[in-house]
């Protein structure tokens, strides 16, 4: 019976998503264009198709990529990281957390075939710069800048590269050319003092850079928001990279600012801002932009209009929020690259210590070549390939290669091994087998990545055992590898969800009880707040609702799970265990301070909760209820009054959790969650 209302529901919801779809036939969009916390957006073009970065701080995996091809109808299609470090702080332990820190304002580039992201940590006092050829997949590769560079933008010009950050004072720094770390003896100077001066004075200093080269000219986008007055747009603008910079007020309208401009195809620009929104967050806004005399002339008289004409119409079903079933199942994912060696070149494979490879079409065990092994003076001399960005702590790998040489002893050792972080003492040996000369042999086996591995820098590389005083012939000899193989099989959440922190990948999974979402507890925790494993995703304006059906037989005494209006002053529904019973709950932390204001005892173990949120000018108001049944509600406890706190710099969120007072292993199970 449970599948069949599965059944049905996917299929209302595909009769909806048609129906939405044909009926959005005008070219239009409506501010704001996402009502939704989508805050500090950079947005870039690539041909005919528009990719967007975001804020989302403390919430993993970060930095969220999306895509849109009329800038208006957008979906996530990656993460630029799945944890950014694995620190008490990011794992909500002795008493540490992140909230409202993080990854914060992301500058997004393209270049030369690469995409870039660059953004800071106050957490870890470090400035990151990601980078991929694939934007929608990946795999990053990461370089880290020790300190933090506010509101940094990346500037790509004439083979040279450059980050412009500050509050205030707006500074540019150079970077090397391969936009990894700071260039030495490269440029480093201030380009403007007291930037906010021309909105005013006081407030909040100008930052939040956006920098862009326009027909041979520098734009430098900052916000300010100057004492008495409101959020504000502006523009400096310079002939030269290090010249004089003279300023502007661009926009001055409902707070609607910060973001840079983007062009479409046909040559038209638009402005990418967004306004803060009370408890759903910040909101991004369109603005047309035209020009005079070289400068950008945002809306229409100094306004933020309304709707906004369209050159493309998108997907209007993309969103960045969504119901979810729980049905996901698993894949082999390989993580190897050119595994096999019938690519044209060794790359991505490169050698440890003084190795020498090449391609070999004269030995292989399957295809058509095989990669050789020379010249080695140590035994851990041999082929490696870089998986950082690719693997995941509590991750279990399925590893396979081929091996086989042909001079020196009758039988010899061979290890596959990985390293995890910078230093030898990361090593592990994931395999080993005795090599018989003359045959090809295999290295098979699985292994999971320890919870605190050091994810900083990871590599797979071929060798043979360790000797302190190896010998030529008997230790350092040629030999070929072929038919590598690294692999995952799990089963993923949607793209929609992002973790409270970072997650506990040991204590939740897809696959404990198929078409169900298994959260189980992993620490003793006081509240949903320093609790892990809690799941959220973004709710929306005007007004929304999600429910969830949870199955709870497996709680332990002193466990809460349940539906939560997440932020600092939250409101939650769900079960709480007490000895051998349990009761349904509402608590309410709008004081500051959490209170039980409702408990109904509960005996089954299927149970319902719903949450409302209505956002409507700003009336930020979230109502909760229960039900037993999944279609007859019932109201419980009272309403929260939403609101936006800075400890937590987010709009509120949905969010699923089960967390332990007193032991744990306790776990239950979502059925779903569902959307309105």
């Amino acid at each position: 019976m449970i599948k069949m209302v599965k059944i049905g529901s996917i299929i209302m919801v595909l009769l909806a998503t048609c129906m939405l779809s044909k009926s959005a036939n005008a070219a239009t969009a409506t501010n704001p264009y996402i009502w939704a916390d989508v805050p500090d957006q950079d947005v870039i073009r690539v041909g005919n198709v528009y990719y967007m970065s975001s804020t989302t701080m403390h919430m993993n995996p970060g930095v969220p990529i999306m895509k849109s091809y009329d800038l208006v109808n957008w979906e996530i299609v990656n993460y630029v990281y799945d944890t950014l470090e694995s620190n008490d702080a990011q794992t909500l332990s002795n008493g540490k957390n992140e909230y409202g820190k993080g990854s914060w304002a992301s500058s997004l580039r393209y270049n030369n075939g690469t995409y870039y992201v660059c953004f800071s940590s106050s957490t870890a006092g470090r400035t990151y710069i990601y980078q991929t050829k694939d934007i929608e997949n990946g795999p990053w590769t990461r370089s880290v800048i020790q300190g933090t560079y506010h509101d940094m933008s990346l500037m790509f010009d004439n083979g040279r590269v450059f980050m412009v950050h500050g509050n205030s004072n707006i500074s540019i720094v150079e970077l090397t050319a391969d936009a990894t770390a700071i260039k030495s003896g490269g440029l480093n100077k201030t380009l403007i003092t007291n930037a906010g001066s021309i909105a005013g004075s006081g407030g909040l200093g100008a930052e939040g850079s956006h920098f862009q080269k326009i027909n041979g000219k520098y734009y430098l986008f900052l916000i300010s928001w100057p004492s008495g007055g409101m959020r504000t747009e502006l523009c400096y603008r310079s002939d030269t990279i290090d010249g004089t910079y003279t300023g502007k007020v661009v926009l001055k309208d409902s707070g609607i600012a910060q973001g840079g401009i983007v062009d479409t195809p046909n040559g038209k620009w638009y402005g990418m801002l967004f306004q803060d929104s009370g408890s759903v967050g910040r909101i991004p806004y369109i603005v047309p932009v035209t020009w005079s005399d070289g400068w950008p002339v945002f809306g229409a008289s100094g306004k933020v209009p309304s709707s906004v004409a369209l050159e493309a119409q998108g997907d209007t079903s993309k969103k960045i929020y969504a119901s979810d079933e729980f049905n996901s199942t698993a894949s082999d994912s390989e993580l190897m690259e050119n595994g096999g060696f019938e690519n044209s070149a060794v790359t991505p494979w490169t050698n440890t210590g003084s190795a020498k490879i090449s391609l070999n079409s004269q030995e292989y065990s399957s295809g058509s070549k095989s990669l050789l092994v020379q010249n080695r003076k140590n035994t851990g001399d041999g082929p490696k390939q870089i998986l950082t960005g690719k693997v995941k702590a509590l991750e279990t790998y399925t590893f396979s290669a081929k091996v086989k040489y042909t001079t020196g002893p009758d039988t010899k050792q061979f290890n596959l091994c990985i390293q995890n972080g910078a230093s030898y003492q990361g090593i592990s040996i994931l395999g080993s087998s005795t090599i018989t000369k003359g045959q090809w042999g295999t290295i098979q086996g699985t292994y999971t990545l320890p919870a605190n591995a050091d994810l900083s820098q990871n590599f797979i590389f071929v060798e043979t055992n360790y000797v302190a005083s190896p010998n030529q012939t008997n230790d350092l000899m040629d030999f070929y590898v072929d038919d590598i193989s690294f692999k995952t099989s799990t089963a993923k959440l949607p793209l929609v969800w992002q973790w409270n922190h970072n997650p506990d990948n040991a204590n939740w999974s897809l696959t404990a009880k198929s078409g169900y979402l298994r959260l189980t507890t992993g620490k003793v925790s006081s509240s949903i707040l320093d609790a892990r494993n809690t799941l959220t995703q973004r709710t929306f304006g005007p007004t929304c609702s999600g429910n969830v059906a949870v199955e709870i037989g497996g709680m332990k005494d002193g466990d809460y799970a349940g539906l939560c209006a997440f932020q600092s002053k939250y409101g939650l529904v769900g079960v709480k265990m007490s000895g051998n019973s349990k009761s349904i709950v509402m608590v309410n932390a709008s004081s500051g301070s959490a209170v039980e204001v409702a408990s109904v005892p509960v005996t089954q173990n299927r149970v319902y909760f719903k949450l409302y949120c209505d956002f409507k000018n700003r009336t930020d108001k979230a109502y909760f209820y229960y039900s037993l049944d999944g279609t007859n509600w019932t109201s419980i406890g009272n309403t929260l009054q939403m609101s936006y706190t800075l400890p937590h710099f987010m709009g509120y969120r949905f969010a699923l959790f089960n967390y332990a007072t007193k032991s744990t292993g306790g776990y239950v199970d979502f059925d779903y969650f569902r959307i309105q």
